[in-house]
């Protein structure tokens, strides 16, 4: 019985949510992915982009590892 209840009902709707189109400037080229919309742009950058400029140190944001320019303004990715 428990191997049933761990498995999905047939037809049941996916949950979550999907990928969207994120297009960016980066170092001047125009570049785009599909991310999820939980995915933060440091992720976005060095994971999906293969931009390895900013860094993940602290993982939140005090250090200055993962600082990037937006329309002339630092900021933490």
């Amino acid at each position: 019985p428990h191997a049933l209840a761990a498995q999905p009902a047939a037809g049941a709707p996916a949950m979550g949510p999907a990928p969207v189109l994120l297009q960016l400037t980066v170092n001047g080229q125009k570049v785009s992915t599909n991310v999820e919309p939980r995915v933060t742009l440091l992720d976005a950058l060095r994971n999906y982009l293969d931009v390895t400029g900013c860094k993940r140190v602290c993982d939140r944001g005090t250090c200055g590892a993962c600082t990037v320019m937006i329309d002339g303004r630092t900021v933490y990715s």
